[in-house]
């Protein structure tokens, strides 16, 4: 989807994105908002450079990253109050509430510099199956499809079905891919969203992804949030 132009504002009833989004996002289990924070890039970019100055960090070269560098920081926003300030942001709120309703909560971040290609996976870890959760993703840098943007395979956010679970059990060692299908894994039937500094990108943690051709230090910062289980308890 290419616009929000359309779109109530999180303010009338914190109802952001439109119906054909919400839509979008339901069916294919992702959606780009085109220059949604362009007027925040500099803000939002200082704040980024500013923690991973000033914190500790994880340098960790996994197989999901073919033995490539990716350094992480977890609770990422929290630790500067440009980024901390978008938990209360409308545009966030109106997002997450159009497409979760008003039961949820803050599940963490993560700010990332990425210098590798990530293979294909979807996000399970810590992320209950019978729990909605969504991911908004903020790049930092230019990102197209052959320099690191960020794949989707469409429809495996219904992780129930027979195609998503199959997709999740043969695509998840990077290997074995070749093996099984007979091409290289940048070469499985998928859809990049090419992105520059400013767009957002929304996916549900189900949704199968990847990365491919990056170069170095790719940046990027996560927020997660989940449905309240039981909203009468908050459990």
């Amino acid at each position: 989807m290419s616009t929000t132009s359309d779109a109530p504002t999180a303010t009338t009833g914190r109802r952001f994105l439109s119906d054909q989004q919400v839509a979008y996002f339901e069916t294919f289990g992702y959606l780009k908002i085109p220059g949604l924070f362009a007027d925040d890039v500099d803000r939002l970019s200082a704040g980024f450079e500013a923690v991973f100055a000033e914190n500790d960090k994880w340098v960790t070269n996994e197989e999901l990253h073919y033995e490539q560098t990716r350094t992480i920081i977890p609770a990422f926003i929290t630790k500067d109050e440009r980024l901390h300030q978008l938990l209360e942001d409308e545009r966030v709120v109106g997002v997450v509430t159009s497409l979760i309703g008003q039961h949820y909560e803050y599940a963490e971040s993560d700010g990332n510099v990425f210098s590798c290609d990530t293979s294909w996976h979807s996000d399970i870890y810590a992320a209950p199956l019978h729990q909605y959760h969504l991911k908004l993703s903020f790049y930092l840098d230019p990102l197209q499809a052959d320099t690191g943007a960020i794949r989707f395979i469409p429809g495996t956010n219904h992780h129930e079905s027979t195609y998503a679970r199959t997709l999740r059990r043969d695509l998840n060692t990077p290997t074995t891919v070749v093996e099984t299908f007979g091409v290289p894994s940048q070469e499985i039937p998928s859809w990049p969203v090419e992105t520059v500094p400013g767009d957002l990108v929304i996916w549900n943690f189900r949704t199968v992804h990847g990365s491919f051709g990056g170069g170095e230090r790719r940046r990027l910062f996560s927020i997660n949030f989940r449905e309240v289980a039981d909203p009468a308890t908050g459990a």
